[in-house]
């Protein structure tokens, strides 16, 4: 019995509206032919970086919280199950990888304390722009970027401190 081909599904382009407000890079796959789009600056934090308001240092100490944030599961939108082995109260090092995640995020946040990790928090993983930060707790528009750049220096110290 011969196995049905199935269609290739069609590449979903971007509208010209999302182009205009964004930049997207296509880069080249494995495969030959075959290209991948990429969104350059779909987040705040790539903007700020795009625009020279944090250094390439900053970035990458954002992009290093935003994938601790992303391995800890803290951004899954649906309630999680139970698992089905039973938990003791030793620490056998049988740890998996979203729990060391969520231990090191947790640690982080509160060696940078609660004004510093504020602003982080909201500008690299919920995505709100500086300025949308400081009208939320009634601080300085204009001085939301520096607030943004030395927060983003307390998280690089609280990283090291970590390691």
């Amino acid at each position: 019995m011969r196995k049905k081909k199935v269609p290739k599904e069609e590449r979903v382009l971007p509208t010209p509206e999302f182009l205009q407000k964004h930049e997207v890079v296509e880069k080249e796959t494995k495969r030959a032919g075959e290209k991948l789009l990429y969104v350059t600056d779909q987040l705040w934090i790539d903007t700020y970086f795009k625009k020279g308001v944090i250094s390439y240092d900053q970035y990458q100490t954002a992009q290093r919280l935003l994938g601790l944030y992303m391995a800890a599961g803290r951004n899954q939108k649906l309630t999680a199950t139970l698992s089905d082995r039973l938990g003791g109260t030793s620490l056998s090092g049988d740890y998996d990888r979203s729990e060391v995640a969520m231990m090191d995020f947790i640690k982080v946040a509160r060696r940078m304390g609660k004004r510093s990790f504020s602003i982080v928090q909201d500008v690299v993983l919920h995505n709100y722009s500086a300025k949308e930060w400081a009208i939320k707790n009634r601080r300085n528009e204009k001085a939301s970027a520096e607030i943004l750049r030395l927060s983003l220096d307390d998280l690089e110290d609280a990283f090291k401190k970590l390691s």
